[in-house]
């Protein structure tokens, strides 16, 4: 079988996907060759070794009942960068470059990083990358840390990102961290987000094989806001005096949203920002 015949035979089995079935193709067959997706077009009448076309086999395979191609090959690009993605985490969203395009613009020479819910690290070390500023990474998942070090580690970032295993804020709501966290923070937060309803209607992709303690967040998806904005507010003395606080939402939630933070910081500016299709993404609250 050549490069060509592999790509038309999964093209094939992948047509009944809702997604690309020729660039899934190409994806996977470049991941099990070891090559860019140039290559194939380069080199489309090489034969396949057996041991490739049968791997390449069962991966389609496995496509075919919709387990995304991110945890396929191991990796996802966020931001220009390479991260290894695996089930415990979730797939990094071209969505979520909008909270760091804004995070980008309040972050100071003497602003430190707090990526709360961090699962693959993908916002916090690209913050970090961007920016030269050290981050701590919060999550409650052992094993999503896990993988939030390999990137660090990979990205060349370990000197400038902690991390901290724990729920939401909680790592840090000590007295003694108090002088320690600067004049200065930008908290992100891409923390579940999807109602109880929502999550029955998801994708096939999503919601047989990406974490559901990472997606679902009560009735209305904002269980998980809603404890970080009672924490920030209960605890405001330790935290920096000057706070940023981004977090992404679903588009319905954004009156909802809006409520909630106000509920909890009643003096606090709140803004919303568009992704790039023009939906509400992005809170951003300054206090």
């Amino acid at each position: 079988m050549t490069i060509l015949e592999a790509l038309q035979w999964a093209e094939g089995k992948l047509r009944g996907n809702k997604e690309n079935p020729k660039l899934d193709a190409q994806v996977i067959l470049a991941h099990v060759i070891s090559r860019g997706t140039a290559y194939l077009f380069a080199h489309s009448e090489d034969p396949l070794t057996t041991t490739h076309i049968e791997q390449f086999q069962r991966l389609v395979e496995r496509r075919v009942r919709h387990e995304p191609v991110a945890y396929l090959v191991g990796h996802k690009e966020f931001y220009g960068r390479e991260f290894t993605v695996n089930p415990h985490v979730l797939i990094p969203r071209p969505d979520t470059e909008t909270m760091v395009d804004l995070a980008k613009t309040v972050i100071a020479p003497t602003s430190l990083i707090i990526d709360v819910g961090t699962g693959s690290g993908a916002v916090a070390l690209t913050l970090a990358a961007e920016t030269g500023r050290p981050a701590v990474a919060i999550d409650l998942s052992s094993s999503a840390l896990t993988v939030a070090k390999l990137n660090a580690e990979s990205l060349k970032l370990t000197h400038l990102v902690a991390f901290f295993e724990g729920d939401l804020l909680t790592p840090l709501l000590d007295e003694s961290h108090g002088e320690s966290l600067g004049p200065h923070a930008v908290i992100t937060a891409n923390l579940p987000y999807i109602s109880n309803r929502q999550y029955e209607g998801l994708d096939p992709n999503v919601k047989a094989y990406e974490p559901r303690l990472a997606l679902v967040s009560g009735i209305d998806g904002l269980d998980h806001y809603d404890q970080l904005f009672s924490q920030i507010s209960a605890h405001r003395h330790i935290l920096p005096a000057k706070l940023d606080v981004l977090i992404e939402i679903d588009p319905s939630q954004r009156l909802s949203a809006h409520a909630l933070v106000k509920s909890h910081l009643p003096h606090a500016t709140v803004t919303l920002h568009n992704d790039l299709t023009g939906r509400a993404r992005v809170i951003h609250v300054t206090i």
